[in-house]
């Protein structure tokens, strides 16, 4: 990456703050802007609505510092993806650094909360610094400090973060939990999982029960004998997770993506478990905005 001539200002030589908001929502740009520039009259900012749009002002005016909206709702893209986009466009320039700043209105949102673990944990591409505001409950003050302290300061902002990780709805589930309960919702089998977690299907097994009992899911192991049950125990998981927010359909679709990935990096042995080509090698689309689709504010 090519090394962009600073701007230097008239104050001691120092760089004014560069800063790339990116969200769908204009007025949330301008808000933000304004609080910005309040603190910082000096401010450069740079405004992105689309996610293609944020990768590439990213890279084209090689700015450090970017504040990203979790739910961009046309095209449906979560601001998780967009950052790691930008984040691997940057692996070459390793003095390049990156401070992102996740703003938004679904803070308690475990599937957003999971994204985001998964990529500050992501050894190969992770921020220098990162922070995570409530756009909804914030106030201007708060927001501003912690801009200062991520984008000047260079330090983590994660009180909230840590907050709302603390009371999700997931909170009672492992990590190897969750991670099956992922799975489950992506149609995969017990055998399938077993080969992803490096595990036996009779550990899956063990999982999937506990899962049934956190989640109160009623099984068919419950029925009389010769009995059929009305409900359908990993159907009924699925549905449970949506309507308890554990997932949502950024991460869903990121983990089928992440999921192709692994199958094609892996390869399992035919004879162990079957892969379908046409899944394997198609290519999965953003759902069109439903009519009528309204993001909170």
């Amino acid at each position: 990456m090519a090394t962009k001539a600073r701007k230097k200002d008239h104050n001691g030589g120092k760089e004014p703050l560069r800063v790339l908001i990116a969200d769908d929502s204009p007025d949330s740009i301008d808000q933000m802007s304004s609080w910005i520039r309040e603190r910082w009259p000096d401010a450069e900012i740079h405004r992105a609505q689309i996610p293609d749009e944020a990768v590439s002002k990213a890279a084209e005016e090689e700015i450090e510092n970017i504040v990203l909206d979790l739910d961009f709702v046309v095209p449906r893209v979560s601001g998780v993806e967009i950052a790691r986009r930008i984040l691997e466009a940057r692996t070459e320039d390793e003095d390049f650094k990156t401070r992102l700043l996740f703003r938004t209105v679904h803070a308690g949102d475990p599937s957003y909360l999971h994204q985001i673990g998964n990529l500050i944990n992501d050894g190969k591409h992770k921020p220098e610094v990162w922070g995570f505001v409530d756009k909804g409950a914030m106030p201007k003050r708060l927001v501003q400090n912690a801009v200062e302290q991520v984008f000047i300061y260079e330090l983590s902002f994660t009180d909230i973060f840590s907050q709302n990780l603390k009371n999700s709805p997931s909170k009672d589930l492992s990590d190897l939990e969750f991670t099956v309960l992922l799975y489950i919702c992506l149609g995969v089998t017990n055998d399938g999982i077993a080969w992803l977690v490096s595990a036996s299907r009779q550990s899956v097994e063990r999982v999937l029960t506990g899962l049934y009992q956190k989640m109160k899911i009623p099984t068919r192991r419950d029925a009389p004998q010769g009995v059929s049950a009305l409900l359908e125990s990993r159907g009924r998981l699925y549905y449970e997770s949506l309507t308890r927010g554990l997932i949502n359909p950024h991460l869903i679709r990121e983990q089928d993506a992440a999921l192709r990935d692994r199958v094609k990096q892996d390869r399992p042995q035919p004879g162990r478990i079957y892969v379908d080509r046409d899944w394997l090698e198609t290519k999965p689309e953003a759902p069109a905005q439903a009519v009528g689709e309204n993001k909170a504010r």
